[in-house]
């Protein structure tokens, strides 16, 4: 059986300044290109349990992180949290956390015009997308403007398990933090640079073109204030 997940210190939101200007030489620098996300639910099955934490990690076009955004996720009721053997989340610690709905416009920000990727993106996907239509809302077809770590994995890794710790441990990748939303996301992230500096297939800018063109304007509950509220793990 798996151990509960230790909970990272409240580093839930780092922003990075936006590498939108011209650099020290007058080369234009990066712009954000991948989100990274995760998500930690209460089961498996989209149609009935519901995420309760969700993370995404943005990086430039080199895999080099620019921000980081996290949150628990406020659900109804009052049992214990499903699964929590494996993500260590509890039912007090969702006290005073956003809904999905309050986090949605802060999401959509960390998302949208980026690739996004995962790993076992369909898993985190189809949880998001149950989730947005709770709101009344519709997380777009983002399926050909995404990467999958793991399917990136046969391509890039030795043969074996694909589980990430597996893909960590074969590319040198640390993983910290397991099973929660951010240690994951970051972990994913660091594949994926891992993946570029090995060389990343012409696809990769297809998927970027795309990303720039997906229409998001379903996912909008109201704008983004700039304020959103956010719940990090307690430091564990």
């Amino acid at each position: 059986m798996s151990q509960a997940a230790e909970r990272p210190a409240p580093q839930h939101k780092m922003p990075v300044a936006p590498r939108s200007g011209p650099g020290p030489s007058g080369e234009p620098r990066a712009r954000p290109t991948y989100a990274v996300v995760d998500v930690e639910t209460t089961g498996l099955d989209r149609r009935v349990h519901r995420v309760v934490e969700c993370a995404v990690v943005v990086t430039d076009a080199t895999g080099d992180v620019l921000r980081e955004w996290s949150s628990l996720v406020a659900i109804p009721g009052a049992d214990e949290i499903g699964a929590g053997f494996v993500h260590g989340i509890t039912r007090a610690m969702l006290t005073g956390a956003p809904t999905f709905a309050e986090l949605l416009p802060e999401l959509v920000h960390q998302l949208r015009g980026n690739v996004v990727v995962g790993h076992v993106l369909t898993f985190d996907l189809g949880h998001l997308a149950a989730e947005f239509e709770r709101a009344g809302l519709a997380l777009p077809d983002v399926k050909s403007a995404s990467l999958c770590t793991r399917d990136l994995a046969r391509a890039y890794l030795p043969p074996g398990p694909r589980s990430l710790a597996a893909c960590c441990t074969a590319a040198g990748v640390p993983l910290t933090c397991a099973h929660t939303a951010l240690g994951d996301a970051r972990a994913a992230a660091g594949l994926l640079r891992a993946f570029v500096d090995a060389g990343h297939a012409a696809d990769w800018e297809r998927c970027r073109s795309r990303a720039a063109s997906v229409d998001w304007t379903g996912a909008f509950l109201h704008e983004r204030t700039g304020n959103s509220r956010t719940a990090p793990r307690p430091p564990g």
